[in-house]
């Protein structure tokens, strides 16, 4: 067996930007369009909550993929979430992925997984936002303001002109944070506000990314021609927006369908594929129409794939680590 690459948390950030990040997501999804990738739904193991068996609070997620095109790389990324895991000074989540050679199926890298995912989750709210906002958009609201709040936010500004930025979280301290920090590296208006609807009013681009499992926006303080991107593990809007939006769009149907924003919905039989009016990669290269008019409310629902992390880490191997002169590099 070859020797096995092992590619650290700092490597990687070295060599990914959120630029970058978000061209390889467009090849990624132009493959899918082009049914040049494999990508099994994910498999999930939930270790329960703490009223259940087994009590440990968390879950795992086994995300297989092969690409083609450019790519022709096969992997797994293995990632997992603790509710509790902040309290010991450890992140929500957490991940790895393993690179395969998919002619001989032998181990080529095992990459930390973590900040690949906080990048491709940012990058992907950024192509949503480029191809489904209104022409006119400006002003975005953000809730979450932790790591994938951030990406989200420097990827949404590479493809909009923002005027006005409001962030809520639930921890007043972390959006003030957010708010200073980005502030300045961004050069934007960014202002900490008291609510949801504080930060939903008046927004062109709404985006959630929490770990909440209960509505955060409501349908009556959307305006029109707003588009609300939902990238959570679970529930995070108003049940009326996906079920009343101008345009329900997905990143991948199979996905959305057994996790996410529209589980609680397919399961009591309110949404199915039908309800669905395209997956990104067919808006991408113009199968489907992305928006129509700026007076659409547009709802897309961001579950993750596991093809784009394998995508997003193949390009890492190939460009940066395939011939590196050092064999191994530490994971941590």
């Amino acid at each position: 067996m070859k020797n096995i690459k092992l590619i650290s948390r700092d490597h990687i950030k070295e060599k990914l930007n959120i630029s970058d990040t978000m061209n390889i997501m467009e090849k990624i999804y132009r493959a899918h369009a082009g049914d040049q990738v494999l990508m099994p739904s994910k498999i999930t193991l939930d270790l329960g909550e703490s009223n259940e068996w087994p009590p440990y609070g968390g879950s795992y997620n086994a995300m297989p993929a092969y690409l083609g095109n450019d790519f022709d790389m096969s992997g797994i990324k293995w990632v997992w979430g603790f509710n509790d895991n902040p309290k010991k000074g450890l992140p929500y989540i957490s991940a790895v992925i393993i690179l395969n050679d998919p002619r001989t199926g032998e181990v080529l890298a095992i990459m930390d997984g973590s900040y690949i995912t906080d990048v491709r989750t940012g990058a992907s709210a950024g192509v949503a936002v480029k191809y489904l906002k209104s022409k006119n958009a400006r002003s975005v609201g953000i809730i979450g303001a932790g790591v994938v709040g951030r990406m989200n936010l420097r990827a949404i500004s590479t493809v909009m002109d923002i005027e006005e930025v409001k962030v809520y979280d639930l921890y007043s301290s972390a959006s003030e944070k957010y708010a200073k920090e980005l502030s300045e590296e961004l050069n934007l208006n960014i202002t900490p506000v008291n609510s949801c609807m504080d930060a939903c009013i008046g927004s062109d681009v709404m985006v959630t990314a929490t770990i909440a499992n209960e509505p955060l926006i409501m349908k009556e303080w959307l305006k029109k021609g707003a588009t609300v991107l939902s990238l959570g593990s679970f529930q995070e809007l108003d049940e009326n927006i996906p079920l009343t939006a101008d345009k329900l769009v997905v990143d991948n149907w199979s996905q959305n369908s057994h996790r996410g924003e529209l589980l609680k919905l397919v399961q009591r039989g309110l949404i199915s594929e039908k309800n669905i009016h395209a997956e990104i990669p067919d808006i991408i290269v113009g199968n489907k129409n992305g928006r129509e008019n700026d007076d659409e409310i547009i709802c897309a629902c961001i579950i993750g794939m596991g093809s784009t992390d394998i995508g997003v880490a193949s390009h890492l191997y190939s460009a940066h680590f395939k011939n590196c002169s050092t064999e191994t590099f530490s994971l941590r």
